[in-house]
């Protein structure tokens, strides 16, 4: 045993081995800490955002826009958010298992908290109304890419099947002029309940929303669709919490589309054959 000392010594002696300074330790430590919480906080962001989609997507009109309730979730989901929020789970766990008192927490119990901590601060960010502003604010700066970052607005993209969306440009008597998502313009001509029921901040310049309806091809000499029925386009829900709609307004807007859903359930055909050849393609 004295021998094998006297060895480690004398290889410390010849090598110049020196003791890691305590603050190399502690800085290390830091900095997996700060990247541990960094992680989280997007983490948070992308499951608010996740939470958000999933809470404001368009239940009632399910089978009218996909054909069915799988279809419309497989579609739907936002998958750019579900990799980025399942990615930075992975690095906060690889930094919080690199610091100092780590190893005294299970796989279970580490993954748990980190998924428990994510979850929390997603619910908090979308109390707060990040969760639509910052969604928003990655669609603007990367126009090209929307579709990508909310795949459900391609079933809103659909006006052979009764389904538009896009930015109000201006109204004229029962007239909208509207820029769809891929900056076409058209001539939307509105039922004679519209602008009864719904309130008139959603007509106003530069509001996104959805219309349900149909396309006019006949005597129309641009892009043409009678509107049946406008709703946000970041959904009802959103527009109650955020106070810009009231629950009287609400149910009428709800009581119109139940009564006009007979109607679009005629295009479902339509609308399920245009999803299986873009499929094809």
């Amino acid at each position: 045993m004295k021998n094998l000392s006297q060895k480690i010594i004398e290889k410390i002696k010849q090598e110049r081995i020196e003791p890691t300074p305590k603050w190399e330790f502690v800085m290390k430590d830091t900095f997996f800490w700060i990247g541990f919480v960094i992680s989280i906080l997007i983490g948070g962001l992308s499951f608010s955002i996740i939470f958000n989609t999933l809470l404001n997507n368009d239940w009632d009109l399910y089978i009218q826009l996909a054909g069915g309730l799988t279809k419309f979730v497989i579609i739907t989901l936002p998958y750019f958010w579900l990799i980025i929020f399942t990615l930075f789970v992975i690095v906060a766990y690889l930094n919080i298992h690199k610091t100092k008192k780590a190893y005294k927490y299970s796989l279970q119990m580490i993954i748990g908290g980190v998924l428990l901590a994510s979850f929390l601060l997603g619910i908090t960010f979308y109390n707060l109304g990040l969760a639509s502003s910052i969604n928003r604010g990655f669609s603007d700066m990367m126009p090209r890419y929307h579709k990508m970052l909310n795949p459900g607005e391609n079933l809103w993209s659909k006006p052979e099947g009764g389904f538009l969306s896009g930015t109000v440009d201006y109204l004229d008597g029962n007239v909208l002029r509207l820029i769809d998502l891929d900056g076409q313009i058209w001539e939307i001509t509105l039922s004679e309940n519209i602008l009864e029921i719904v309130p008139n901040f959603i007509l106003e310049k530069d509001f996104k929303i959805k219309i349900t309806g149909e396309e006019i091809t006949d005597n129309c000499m641009n892009k043409c669709f009678y509107a049946e029925m406008l709703r946000p386009f970041d959904g009802p829900r959103m527009m109650l919490e955020n106070e810009f709609l009231d629950k009287e307004t609400l149910e009428k807007m709800n009581l119109h589309m139940r009564e006009i859903r007979p109607m679009l359930e005629g295009r479902i055909h339509k609308n399920i054959k245009v999803l299986k050849q873009e499929t094809k393609s």
